[in-house]
């Protein structure tokens, strides 16, 4: 259900994609349960008397008394995925209703005095030519653009090159704002995710001895494997990643204390000057000024975020606000001195960022949405 209530608040927004779109439908096909529940939550009176429900309900008292019936004193974040997912499903569809309702029904007072609803970020990025010019990408795009002999075909979230024989080889960037992610084909088939507020420069053909390209943020790589033109990955003059073959996460926003390689499959060398490592599968490799600690790696949570997760473990209140702040672009103010809690579980990445600070406040820290801006007492 949860899936579903995802895919109907991206119905209610007019954002489904093709693909999307063609799921819903089949499922709500499935079964005449299916379509009366469906019906239910795209009716209009149907939607406004659950949401004036909703903005009567007491949540944090509500909270209160489930976690302390259910949850041990200490609990972080919620660990039962079961509770928590099932009712995260109910509250997507609400925040759903809501965006729908406030430009439908502008006259509900209840309405009208809610805070507003910070959705999750999206597929949207812009690819800068090597020409200058612009193009904006977002998940309804549908497009085929064409560059000198390369043809570059968007569909939804994700960008695919195919070489040309006989294509000039120009320089194009793919940026992600905050807010944003996209995926990416390159002309030898390398495939890339780009996290929120992360660039990629690369060559519209790899026609050199070498695949080369520049990564500013935070990306994940599954490298076509070429023998003959080993793929390498610049982050700035100081650090760059070779390969051949593999799968790997590289976290270099310039906010964090180190930039972070973490190895998943095959074999990648990590620069740092004039020092390098050679990684295996499972380390992580971190370069500070100080140079390169090579450690074992906690792989499920490096990748987490393309896998639609926040994944924290052990994670001070400050490195919890970094994810938060790319992925949903808020700001974040402390009001005093910030908080020693530490955060352990996961949330997903599709949940509105209420419902976030919501189970976060588990912790006993008290989180204010104001506009765009989380306030920590």
């Amino acid at each position: 259900m949860q899936r579903i209530s995802f895919l109907i608040l991206r119905h209610l927004r007019e954002e489904l994609t093709d693909a999307e779109q063609e799921e819903l439908q089949a499922w709500v096909n499935a079964a005449a349960d299916n379509r009366r529940f469906f019906e239910e939550c795209t009716h209009d009176g149907h939607l406004l008397e659950k949401l004036q429900q909703y903005a009567a309900f007491d949540e944090t008292a509500a909270w209160e008394k489930f976690a302390g019936a259910h949850l041990p004193e200490k609990m972080r974040v919620v660990k039962n995925r079961n509770k928590w997912w099932a009712a995260a499903a109910v509250l997507v569809l609400l925040a759903g209703a809501a965006a729908y309702l406030l430009r439908t029904v502008p006259s509900a007072p209840e309405i009208a005095q809610q805070p507003a609803v910070v959705l999750p970020g999206s597929n949207k990025a812009v690819l800068t030519l090597a020409d200058g010019s612009a193009v904006t990408l977002d998940s309804a795009g549908n497009q085929v653009i064409m560059q000198a002999g390369t043809a570059i075909r968007q569909q939804g979230g994700l960008l695919e090159y195919k070489d040309g024989e006989h294509a000039a080889v120009g320089f194009n960037t793919l940026r992600t704002p905050r807010g944003g992610q996209f995926k990416i084909t390159l002309g030898d088939g390398t495939r890339v995710w780009l996290n929120a507020a992360s660039s990629l420069r690369y060559p519209t053909a790899f026609t050199e001895n070498n695949r080369t390209v520049e990564v500013s943020g935070e990306a994940y790589f599954e490298v076509a494997k070429n023998a003959a033109k080993p793929f390498r990955v610049k982050i700035n003059e100081e650090n760059t990643i070779t390969v051949l073959g593999t799968r790997f996460n590289v976290n270099a926003y310039t906010d964090e204390a180190s930039i972070n390689t973490t190895l998943l499959e095959g074999s990648v060398q990590v620069a740092a000057g004039a020092q390098t490592r050679v990684l295996q599968p499972g380390q992580q490799a971190q370069v500070t000024a100080a140079g390169i600690t090579v450690s074992q790696a906690d792989t499920e949570q490096a990748v987490a975020w393309k896998n639609e997760i926040f994944n924290f473990r052990n994670a001070d209140v400050k490195a919890v606000m970094r994810q938060l702040s790319r992925w949903y672009d808020v700001e974040v103010e402390y009001k005093g001195a910030v908080p020693g809690s530490r955060f352990q579980g996961e949330i997903q990445r599709n949940l509105p960022l209420n419902d976030v600070l919501d189970g976060l406040q588990t912790t006993g820290i008290r989180f204010t949405l104001e506009g765009r801006k989380i306030v920590i007492q």
